[in-house]
């Protein structure tokens, strides 16, 4: 495990996926970080490449060739080699191997930096590409927060606000796969969503409009308690169990999962990026403790 400290905050990080494991304030002992448990979810906050979501029936194809790539694609469980330690900024980077070729049959090189400013955690992601070959990826974050004060019992475990007007606009996400049609998700007038064992019926809030970058959990007095800040397109906000679970999810995509049915080329799924050979793509994300 790798630890990051600035005084205020501090993390802990595995190298298998460069995954967040931990984040506490010095000065307190709650834990803001979902700490998984195979009854809801085991992650706890995985980067997600090459693909973000379902692939139709588990297969992609590349040039007309299948291969066989699972939700939220492989990253997530390949380690990671630490190539900076610095003050309050630890990197991490892990390459394509045969492994990860026979899968997904492009040579990347990915690297995760986690920095920490005062109360805010940036985890800025680099993409880039080592082959000669053009090379399609999508790259996401799932980050779980723990409700603070959570009781299954209760008919309110917090609020969610964002800079998103309201009503916010979800796709419909059925089995793990998009369908064309959208919903609503009405806001109260003060625009605090209350999260309740209702919110998550639908399974996931995805916000595909790329009106969404700033996301705020609320504790259930209205205080805030943690934020994602994002420029990315989509964002997705989940809870398992129909809701009935400790946490949520808040996740900023570059990726979305495949429409039902989908069984084109990897390259043509919705918000799928390409990148040429010797090329580098670049993105972040912050986390702030409120």
């Amino acid at each position: 495990m790798e630890y990051l400290s600035n005084g205020i905050l501090e993390l802990e990080i595995s190298p298998r996926g460069a995954e967040l494991q931990s984040i506490r304030r010095v000065t307190c002992p709650m834990e803001y970080l979902w700490q998984g448990d195979a009854t809801y979810w085991d992650r706890r906050s995985p980067v997600l490449f090459p693909n973000v979501g379902k692939v139709w029936q588990n297969t992609t194809h590349v040039n007309g060739q299948p291969y066989t790539l699972y939700q939220h694609g492989f990253l997530r469980d390949m380690v990671f080699k630490k190539t900076a330690d610095e003050d309050r900024h630890l990197a991490f980077t892990c390459c394509a191997d045969d492994e990860s070729r026979n899968v997904y049959p492009f040579d990347f090189l990915v690297r995760i930096d986690y920095r920490l400013l005062r109360n805010v955690i940036t985890v800025e992601w680099t993409v880039e590409n080592k082959g000669d070959q053009e090379m399609p990826f999508q790259i996401g974050a799932h980050p779980g927060f723990n409700y603070p004060h959570f009781h299954l019992d209760d008919d309110l475990h917090g609020y969610l606000s964002s800079d998103a007007a309201a009503p916010w606009s979800s796709t419909r996400c059925d089995g793990g796969f998009t369908h064309p049609d959208a919903f609503d998700v009405e806001i109260p007038r003060d625009g605090l969503l209350p999260l309740t064992n209702e919110t998550f019926r639908c399974d996931t809030i995805l916000e595909m409009t790329g009106r969404m970058h700033r996301i705020t959990l609320h504790d259930k007095d209205g205080k805030p308690f943690v934020t994602i800040r994002h420029q990315m397109p989509i964002t997705a906000i989940w809870s398992p169990c129909d809701g009935r679970a400790p946490f949520i999810c808040i996740e900023p995509w570059e990726g979305c999962c495949d429409p039902e049915g989908y069984v084109g080329e990897f390259r043509n799924r919705h918000f799928t990026h390409l990148l040429q050979p010797g090329q580098q793509w670049h993105t972040s994300y912050d986390i702030i403790i409120e």
